[in-house]
């Protein structure tokens, strides 16, 4: 109590705040007000967008439910049709694998006995396995894939027959690695059928005629019949014998029913390669002959 006559007359002589420090004060708590409304703001922001997306989750609960099923499935669907085309890919690998392997034991004069089975039982065999496996493709734009990879294989197996022949001196060995080109393109004939023609028209390509004529020796077409005949005048020796066991597989098949066009087409063939004279190629001279023999005395 003593010291209040002394305090109270300072306090109301002299103010707390001066002018100056007055300002910086208000100033000072307008600063700090925004700062909390742009807090208040920030957590409002912040809130409400989990709460919006929460409710349009809640409100479309069911069609989202659909649609992610439909999505896992559309994926496990996915999932199993690249399994597939892995498989697919080592089936055919291994068969292309096993065909080329036994066609460069084989040796580069064919005999009589290898003329009346010219395909062996192997690659007959595995282009039926491929074959199966086109067929057991799923449908729509897997199938027409894998299709169009087969058409690849062939083009690229058109490409190394033409880059052997040019890579490698003429002789057994490069017969040898000829014919298991050949042998590939055998065994993927079946599934290349529908290449057929696109392949025969190359006119730039003998690889491309050569895989053509390796898919009428497994598919033979009387259509083409006049076409093989024609390569005798037209392709190497390696590539016209091929063609004249596609004459030989069309007389097995068409025979009884197109005598007349088949001996016509076959005498055209062996005339020409006869003509030759010494440097004719006597496997192909053996095969058509055959298949002269078997046109006049059918089997019965």
């Amino acid at each position: 109590m003593a010291l209040i006559p002394f305090v109270f007359p300072v306090l109301f002589q002299r103010p707390l705040l001066t002018g100056a420090a007055w300002g910086r004060t208000v100033m000072f708590l307008a600063a700090a007000r925004a700062e909390v409304l742009t807090g208040v703001a920030a957590i409002l922001s912040a809130i409400a967008w989990p709460v919006l997306v929460a409710v349009v989750l809640y409100w479309f609960r069911k069609p989202i439910r659909e649609l992610m099923a439909t999505a896992v499935g559309i994926a496990a669907s996915s999932s199993k049709v690249k399994i597939w085309q892995v498989e697919f890919d080592r089936d055919v690998q291994q068969q292309l694998e096993a065909s080329a392997q036994e066609a460069r034991t084989r040796p580069p004069a064919i005999s009589e006995q290898q003329l009346g089975s010219p395909i062996p039982q192997t690659e007959v065999k595995a282009a039926a396995r491929v074959r199966t496996l086109i067929d057991e493709a799923p449908p729509g734009s897997v199938r027409s894939e894998i299709q169009e990879s087969i058409r690849q294989r062939m083009v690229g197996f058109a490409k190394e027959y033409e880059a052997t022949r040019a890579a490698l001196p003429s002789g057994p060995e490069r017969t040898r690695a000829m014919n298991a080109v050949a042998a590939k393109m055998r065994t993927l004939a079946l599934a290349a059928c529908p290449f057929v023609d696109e392949l025969a028209d190359s006119a730039d390509s003998p690889g491309r005629r050569l895989a053509a004529i390796c898919i009428l020796q497994m598919a033979p077409g009387m259509d083409r019949v006049e076409w093989l005949a024609d390569r005798m005048a037209v392709e190497q020796p390696f590539v016209f014998f091929h063609a004249s066991v596609a004459l030989l597989n069309a007389v097995r098949k068409f025979g009884p029913a197109h005598p007349r066009e088949l001996k016509k087409a076959i005498e055209r063939a062996l005339a020409r390669v006869q003509g030759f004279g010494e440097h004719c190629d006597g496997n192909t001279v053996r095969s058509l002959t055959l298949a002269l023999s078997e046109l006049e005395s059918p089997s019965p």
